[in-house]
């Protein structure tokens, strides 16, 4: 083991020393991987240590998969990008002037099925068939005009596994399967139905008080090409290094697709410079599972977390990894020293904030803050600022904010407005 290898490892081992950590992690460069390895456990309840081995679902980071399917496509000749999406599903006119490129780039407009509130309360437990989802999306009215804004649309990577299957005629488990996964050698990487029995997949957990509780059950007929595979970190290792090659499509379109445009979000893959370098990456983050994969191409670095518990913050680990690689510093989280916050303040955050279908009340037991997710799970925290809040037992920071009109939101939610008593 090289000494770069052992700082990233070294890094990690004081960290798991202090904060929750599982899942697995691996790094390379130049096609060597410099570092692979598991923590924590797959499954508590049974104390299953995770493996390199172990398959986590990876939730939004199957967008990539979806983007590359669709160019596969394009490069048949199959499809043009600029196809009116009402060509493909002719029924629904309610997708007027929406392009298949408005899909990619999430700017067509189209209401976001996962930030509704019926869908977070129920339907994400219901099976739901393709007739349903249109539906869904439908009876909502647009956030804005076909390619006038940007908005993160998990609604446009659905309608594309639509469009998918429409040309090929095949489900898009099948497509993925048999054009991407199997050419690609990725055997430990799939589309997850809730009915196939999957050989070591982790279990997801989540927490309440700081202690571990079992993460929801979601149906995947309503997740699909948004985000319903699974994989494992040497799986993706094999993504990541077929994107330098021709085994999919060939250079030009790879060119053309990440290279060609100064647009920050491109057929799966946010695009951007961290550390002074371009970079290509994506996460999932959904009920106990998330994973990050980021990808400096002109370095040929790349680095991949999976966990299984929804308390490890990995975008964050991911990007100070990568920054060890780069030879760049990494400081080690500790816990900040508490603020001695007014209790008047707290006062005024208190309250039940909304949002996305899903709600946080904010409430105080004695000396001890904390706010309560969905009604079911606690998170306790305490203030290291007058604003900003920090996880009793985790390595999590919240913060309140306010708008120019002095509105509190919370977790991107806005608080809701306390109806005066009438006597």
């Amino acid at each position: 083991m090289d000494k770069q290898s052992q700082r990233l490892e070294q890094y990690l081992e004081k960290y798991e020393q202090s904060w929750p950590l599982s899942g697995t992690v691996l790094i390379a460069q130049h096609g060597e991987i410099k570092l692979q390895k598991a923590y924590g456990y797959a499954n508590l309840e049974h104390q299953v240590p995770n493996t390199i081995d172990t398959k986590f679902r990876i939730w939004s980071l199957t967008k990539s998969f979806t983007g590359m399917a669709i160019l596969m496509l394009k490069e048949q000749k199959r499809l043009r990008l600029e196809d009116p999406i009402l060509k493909y599903l002719p029924e629904q006119h309610a997708f007027e002037g929406i392009t298949v490129l408005h899909l990619l780039g999430h700017t067509s407009g189209i209401a976001n099925y996962t930030s509704l509130p019926e869908y977070n309360q129920k339907l994400n437990k219901l099976k739901l068939t393709p007739l349903e989802m249109l539906q869904l999306f439908v009876s909502q009215p647009p956030a804005f005009m076909p390619g006038t804004s940007f908005s993160y649309n998990n609604s446009g990577y659905y309608l594309l596994g639509m469009i998918i299957e429409k040309i090929t005629g095949m489900t898009f488990e099948d497509y993925i399967t048999t054009f991407i996964l199997q050419p690609l050698g990725m055997v430990n990487t799939g589309v997850y139905n809730n009915q196939q029995i999957i050989s070591k997949l982790a279990s997801p957990y989540h927490s309440s008080w700081g202690e571990y509780t079992q993460g929801e059950y979601i149906n995947m007929s309503s997740i699909l090409s948004a985000g319903a595979m699974y994989s494992t970190a040497a799986d993706l290792f094999l993504w990541d290094q077929a994107l330098y090659s021709d085994q999919l499509v060939s250079h030009d379109t790879l060119e053309m697709a990440f290279h060609s445009s100064n647009l920050k979000y491109r057929f799966g893959w946010f695009l951007d410079e961290r550390y002074d370098r371009k970079r290509m990456y994506h996460g999932g983050a959904y009920r106990g599972f998330r994973s990050e994969m980021h990808r400096y191409p002109e370095e040929q670095t790349t680095v991949i977390m999976l966990t299984n518990y929804d308390c490890v913050p990995i975008t964050k680990l991911t990007e100070s990894l990568s920054g060890l690689v780069f030879g760049e510093p990494a400081e080690m989280p500790i816990f900040p020293q508490a603020f001695p916050l007014d209790d008047s303040m707290y006062a005024e955050y208190m309250g039940t904030y909304e949002g996305f279908g899903c709600k946080a009340s904010v409430e105080r037991r004695g000396q001890d803050y904390y706010f309560v997710w969905n009604d079911e799970e606690v998170t306790p925290f305490y203030p290291i600022s007058e604003t900003r809040f920090h996880h009793t037992k985790h390595d999590s920071e919240f913060e309140f904010k306010r708008n120019e009109q002095g509105e509190l939101s919370f977790l991107g939610m806005k608080k809701n407005k306390r109806v005066p008593h009438k006597p």
